[in-house]
């Protein structure tokens, strides 16, 4: 059978989650003999790539491959360097901690496949925060626009092979590499389709990377916006520059969320007339 999906598993220190990952994924209704998974390991300090290779002799895919690197401290050169490798025409970067519902592979594959005019798709999740509650996140339909000011796009996204072959890949510059990854991929003339069925569990815990990246927020921000300019408009240009520069009138506004134009023209104001305030004491 034709090689149809490659799925790309970076890891790092996951091996706890392991077992139940490959359950999750060996229960899919997709068949997986023309699926190949890619399991990347970013120099894990446990046992994940003898758990990795012990699991995957027994998945029935197509193709089974762990492939060790040296610390890359981050999961976007994870997921490049197992793309890459990837062979397949449709492609998919899973998170080990997260778990999938049995027809998320098959869904996903049944969109894109209907839609050739698609660049990627993906689905709503429930989040599962530790020692806490689960909740159903809704997502918003594909728009441009609104991927301008917040990422709207899952990271569990499935996408073509030329999505990623007409991108930088998952840039170190940003530590939001997910959110960069599809501006790219908007700003490529790349659409994608919302799943309105939550299809997978998005695991919260105190390892997540994502963690990490709201603490370089602002920075993260405007690093997209650099790195994609002619994506956004000039006004957010403008903001993304004086943020990287420091200058003080530059806020980084709300955590996830770019400034629009009208944003900026706010904070200028503001600055302005506290400016001139100070001037008049």
């Amino acid at each position: 059978m034709p090689l149809k999906l490659s799925v790309v598993v970076p890891n790092h220190d996951y091996s706890r989650f392991l077992p139940r990952f490959f359950a999750s994924l060996a229960a899919q209704t997709l068949g997986l003999d023309a699926v190949e998974v890619l399991f990347v390991d970013d120099k894990s300090s446990d046992d994940s790539l003898d758990v990795a290779m012990q699991i995957g002799q027994d998945l029935a895919c197509a193709h089974f491959a762990a492939v060790p690197l040296e610390r890359q401290g981050r999961p976007g050169p994870v997921r490049n360097a197992g793309l890459t490798r990837a062979k397949a025409g449709l492609l998919l970067c899973l998170d080990p901690d997260d778990l999938l519902a049995p027809e998320y592979l098959a869904t996903l594959v049944a969109v894109l496949e209907a839609e050739p005019g698609l660049g990627f798709a993906y689905t709503d999740f429930v989040l599962a925060e530790e020692n806490g509650p689960t909740r159903e996140v809704r997502l918003p339909e594909f728009d441009p626009a609104l991927l301008r000011t917040q990422n709207i796009v899952a990271p569990t996204a499935m996408f073509r092979r030329a999505v990623w072959e007409q991108s930088r890949g998952f840039r170190r510059d940003t530590a939001y590499e997910d959110w960069d990854f599809w501006v790219q991929a908007a700003a490529n003339g790349f659409a994608g389709r919302r799943i309105p069925r939550a299809l997978y569990t998005h695991c919260v815990h105190g390892a997540n990377f994502s963690n990490q990246a709201r603490l370089e927020d602002g920075p993260a921000k405007a690093l997209i916006v650099r790195d994609n300019e002619a994506f956004f408009p000039a006004k957010t240009r403008q903001w993304a520059r004086a943020l990287l520069a420091r200058e003080a009138w530059a806020a980084p506004l709300s955590r996830c969320i770019i400034p629009r134009p009208q944003d900026v023209d706010a904070l200028l104001a503001a600055f302005s007339a506290e400016v001139e305030k100070r001037r008049k004491r």
